[in-house]
C-alpha cells in the first residue's frame, strides 16, 4: 500500500498589527527608523510600517506597527523573540509604550502597492466569498480607486478581536483628498451598489491613518 498523498495547501500571506499608545512618539519613530524595523524584518517580516490612527473614533491617536509575513509561524514567534532583545526593551520603555492589542489579518488579494503618506482601513461584513469572486470585486473597486490611491489590499480578520471574520480593505495614497474622492465615486457606482446588495455588504468602520515610519 503506497503513501496516501495529502491535498496541497496553498501558503497565505498575513498582516499583523501591534497597536500601542506611547508617551514619546518621536522616540518610538526614531528607534523604529534606526533599528526597530530591521529587527522585525530579521524576525521574518517582509514589510514593516508604523502608522498612526488620525481619524478613528476612540482609537484615534493609537499607533499601529503593521508587518506583513509569508509565514504565520514567524509572525507568532516574533513577539517573544523581540521581547528578548535588550535594545528593543530599552526603546519601548524609553518611549513609554503601552501595548493595547495585537491583530492578525489574512491577505487575500492586492492591487498596486501599499506606498503613500496616508492610508484608509475600511471594515465591512458580508457573505463568504470564494477567491474568484473576491478578485473580481477587487478589480471593480480598483478601477475606481486607482484614480486616488497607490494600492488596495483586501483581507479578512483571522484573530482580530471584533474584526475577526470581517473583511478589511486597506488603501494607501499620497493624498487623502484624492482617496476620498475616488471612494465616493466608487460607492456611487450603480454596479458597485448592486453587488454590495447581492453580497450583503455592510460597512462597519473606517480608520484614516498617517505613515510615521
Amino acid at each position: 500500500m503506497g503513501i496516501r498523498p495529502y491535498p496541497r495547501v496553498e501558503l497565505m500571506a498575513y498582516l499583523s498589527g501591534l497597536v500601542v499608545r506611547v508617551s514619546d512618539q518621536g522616540r518610538l519613530v526614531a528607534d523604529m527608523e534606526s533599528f526597530g524595523s530591521d529587527m522585525f524584518r530579521e524576525a521574518g517580516a517582509t514589510r514593516v510600517r508604523v502608522m498612526q490612527n488620525v481619524m478613528g473614533g476612540d482609537q484615534a491617536g493609537e499607533i499601529n506597527i503593521a508587518c506583513e509575513w509569508d509565514s504565520l509561524d514567524a509572525a507568532m514567534r516574533a513577539p517573544g523573540d523581540l521581547r528578548e532583545k535588550q535594545e528593543m526593551i530599552d526603546s519601548m520603555q524609553a518611549a513609554g509604550v503601552q501595548t493595547l492589542r495585537r491583530s492578525l489579518i489574512s491577505i487575500e488579494a492586492e492591487r498596486g502597492t501599499q506606498e503613500g503618506e496616508f492610508a484608509s482601513l475600511l471594515v465591512h461584513s458580508g457573505n463568504p466569498l470564494d477567491p474568484a469572486t473576491m478578485n473580481a470585486n477587487l478589480d471593480q473597486n480598483w478601477a475606481h480607486m486607482q484614480s486616488g490611491a497607490n494600492g488596495l489590499m483586501y483581507g479578512r480578520g483571522l484573530a482580530a478581536g471584533p474584526l475577526t471574520g470581517l473583511y478589511v480593505a486597506i488603501t494607501a495614497t499620497d493624498s487623502a483628498d484624492e482617496l476620498m474622492a475616488a471612494s465616493a465615486a466608487m460607492f456611487a457606482d450603480p454596479v458597485i451598489q448592486q453587488r454590495m446588495a447581492e453580497q450583503n455588504t455592510q460597512l462597519v468602520a473606517r480608520q484614516m491613518l498617517r505613515l510615521l515610519a
